[in-house]
């Protein structure tokens, strides 16, 4: 009998300060991407929670939610190019969380065990978004847009 498989649920953040975002980076032999700080809910941890301690733990920075931005799905198996080491099981929801940095710094990045790839975290000006690759692309969209629309979005799975 095989094991039955769930989606897992996530908090990401987005974060952003002086016209910059905070942006993990991570490095394959054939490209770079960014994507949001940010990971799995823990049992029995609320969202709010689970988005400040993620980010605490990437990134050495204390935050405070301003409000929630919208709902991502990713299921792997759907996708033609994946990251290097994502199984093609992988399914996660995640709420996306707009914060802000409380007190000042910059931070330090710490990876995550089994994060293959992830190289660092980089405060990328909003005028440079357009020329990276930034997952989810729907994340790149609503920076490259401005983040003033209020309205809590759902963000379809692309393939």
């Amino acid at each position: 009998m095989t094991e039955r498989q769930q989606p897992r649920l996530g908090a990401r953040a987005v974060i952003v300060r002086e016209d910059k975002v905070l942006l993990l980076r991570a490095q394959e032999p054939s490209r770079s991407y960014y994507f949001l700080p940010g990971g799995h809910v823990q049992h029995g941890e609320r969202l709010q929670d689970a988005v400040l301690r993620e980010v605490k733990e990437e990134t050495g920075l204390e935050t405070a939610i301003v409000r929630a931005l919208g709902v991502r799905e990713f299921i792997a198996s759907r996708h033609k190019r994946l990251a290097q080491n994502v199984p093609t099981t992988h399914h996660v929801v995640a709420v996306i969380f707009l914060c802000r940095v409380v007190g000042s710094g910059e931070g330090h990045f710490s990876c995550d065990a089994g994060a293959t790839g992830v190289t660092g975290m980089e405060w990328v000006p909003l005028c440079n978004v357009a020329r990276i690759e930034v997952h989810p692309p729907h994340l790149k969209e609503l920076l490259m847009n401005g983040l003033s629309d209020p309205e809590f979005r759902f963000w379809p799975e692309e393939t």
